[in-house]
């Protein structure tokens, strides 16, 4: 294929692409080497690329994506975002995983300008001054980073579309977000399924309430009640451990099934009561938490809140007991509080509750809520 400009913005200055093709271009980090890799073998049709899943429908095991196939999918992000070509793609997520790479073939395939820099809680702080930036992907991390800092929100408001992913979107960055102009989606996707598969407007007045699946993709759900993808893309259905409520166009997600706590007999959805208190705290809370289930002895497990914080200071463990107290199910109401001095996090830069919970006996104030 023929990519239109000759060459890229990394890390605040140029490199050419024909360089890059020749292997000629001498990277000052992991983050250049994988990137110039990628674009030599890409821009050299390489047919097929190895990557790792993230364990999302199973154990982490090697899979090989079809240039074709990934070709399609970028083109359906594209097509859906109705972005044009020329539009300048800021790309800050790790060329080693499915999203970083997929910014890079819409960029390529798309005949988008190119700027990328190191991955990191800011992106914008390294962009080259005056540059504009139409289009990019972050995880939630980077754009809480970017809302905090006024000095950014022009910048942001000028994009003509926003991804973010990785994660689960909280109710608090999703309250940020309605005071913004530039559309912001909210993705659904996996290494197994190319990336994207769909997309939920967070803001502007067409904001949706629930993931919209993309063009000739279709979904339904199994037993479990988990989704199940369809896509003429892949090889095989994808079966997800993903709990969600099926919508005319789309779903609501729910949580993971292997983050259920069964409590005395009733099964809970962390991921539920983590959307409740968030909206019940709000913009009052600041502090990172996450719900899970821990042994208790007439229980089974008991819902547990873990909060990410040096120590708490009196009046805000009174907001968390107040706010827990609002949760309408019984079930679903944390009986302790462990405070957690940093949570652990994924390669990927996901909060990693098994890890984390592991670390308590190291690192831990313990709030038992009579």
């Amino acid at each position: 294929m023929t990519y239109s400009f000759d060459s890229i913005w990394i890390n605040q200055r140029k490199e050419a692409i024909n360089s890059i093709i020749q292997g000629e271009t001498k990277p000052l980090s992991d983050y250049e080497a994988n990137t110039f890799e990628f674009i030599k073998l890409w821009l050299s049709g390489q047919a097929n690329f190895e990557l790792q899943t993230s364990g999302s429908t199973g154990s982490p095991k090697p899979i090989t994506l079809k240039r074709p196939d990934m070709i399609a999918s970028a083109n359906r992000t594209v097509s859906a975002l109705d972005l044009k070509r020329g539009t300048t793609a800021l790309v800050c997520l790790d060329i080693r995983y499915i999203a970083g790479k997929m910014m890079l073939v819409r960029a390529l395939e798309n005949n988008m300008v190119i700027v990328m820099v190191e991955p990191s809680a800011d992106p914008f702080k390294n962009l080259p001054a005056g540059t504009s930036i139409d289009f990019m992907a972050v995880v939630p991390l980077q754009l809480q980073t970017i809302i905090a800092n006024r000095d950014y929100h022009d910048r942001l408001n000028s994009l003509a579309a926003v991804l973010v992913g990785g994660a689960p979107v909280s109710v608090k960055l999703t309250d940020d977000l309605q005071r913004f102009t530039c559309p912001v989606y909210e993705t659904y996707g996996m290494t197994e399924t190319l990336s994207n598969v769909a997309l939920k407007l967070l803001n502007t007045p067409a904001k949706a309430d629930h993931f919209k699946v993309l063009p000739e993709i279709s979904i339904d759900t199994d037993p479990r009640e988990c989704l199940v993808i369809h896509d003429h893309l892949l090889t095989n259905n994808v079966v997800t451990n993903d709990l969600v409520a099926l919508h005319q166009n789309g779903f609501q997600w729910i949580g993971r099934i292997d983050n259920v706590i069964n409590t005395g007999g009733i099964k809970v959805s962390p991921e539920s009561i983590e959307g409740q208190l968030g909206a019940i705290l709000g913009k009052d809370f600041d502090h990172q938490f996450f719900i899970s289930g821990t042994p208790h002895e007439k229980l089974g497990e008991q819902v547990t809140l873990f909060v990410a914080a040096e120590s708490i200071p009196d009046k805000t463990l009174a907001l968390l007991k107040c706010a827990i107290d609002q949760l309408k199910a019984k079930a679903e109401r944390p009986k302790k509080i462990i405070i957690v001095d940093k949570f652990r996090e994924t390669t990927t830069g996901k909060i990693d509750r098994k890890a984390t919970r592991n670390s308590v006996p190291r690192s831990i104030t313990d709030l038992t809520i009579n």
